[in-house]
């Protein structure tokens, strides 16, 4: 893990100190860290799911062609990790390189709706129209609801799965049709990780970029 950033808005966190023993946002005040992982293998995995206290989703099966480009997660170890973010990359359904970001995260975290770049923050309030894809989580048929907010370069769709929210947010914007296709993901907190490649360290995993 390198530098903790806040997980709402993406800006640095003073670390905690002998007068606080928070991690603090001069925006947000006390905020759990989001924490970008250097290394993409069985290890980091690992370490993650020993400590998630929600899923850490991977496609199973893997899209071909697509690869493992980041891991983070927010908490720390006293909190254990409140979301986990997978990242992948890969050919887009409608041409060109596409990246997903695949967020579980408890209620009031804010990593999903910092990454759609949406005014929402409460994604309940998204999940009140009509459903726009489903995706199989643990085998299980998932409604994913879009959020129309975002800005130009991407989209996002949110749902429920195992009692959290789960945000998917494609770039670029055509990416996300991919959820229409049949997405399957799996919580390697339980069983294994389908096989996977790493590709470059995605850019997308601090909120803002």
């Amino acid at each position: 893990m390198g530098l903790s950033w806040c997980p709402k808005c993406g800006a640095e966190l003073l670390a905690p100190s002998v007068y606080s023993s928070d991690w603090r946002c001069a925006e947000h005040g006390p905020t759990l860290p989001l924490s970008i992982f250097a290394r993409r293998d069985a290890a980091a995995l690992e370490h993650i799911r020993e400590r998630a206290e929600v899923p850490l989703w991977v496609p199973d099966p893997v899209p071909l062609g697509w690869t493992l480009s980041g891991l983070a997660a927010v908490g720390d170890d006293r909190s254990r990790f409140r979301a986990t973010v997978v990242a992948c990359q890969g050919p887009a359904p409608l041409g060109g390189e596409g990246e997903w970001l695949i967020v579980a995260e408890e209620p009031g975290v804010g990593l999903g709706s910092s990454y759609a770049r949406s005014s929402t923050t409460d994604a309940r309030a998204l999940s009140a129209g009509v459903a726009a894809a489903k995706i199989h989580a643990l085998g299980h048929p998932t409604s994913l609801w879009p959020v129309l907010d975002t800005v130009a370069d991407r989209s996002a769709y949110v749902g429920e799965a195992d009692g959290v929210w789960l945000w998917l947010i494609s770039f670029p914007a055509d990416a996300g049709y991919a959820v229409l296709e049949d997405l399957a993901v799996t919580d390697v907190r339980h069983r294994a990780a389908p096989s996977i490649g790493t590709g470059p360290l995605s850019r997308r995993l601090r909120p803002g970029n």
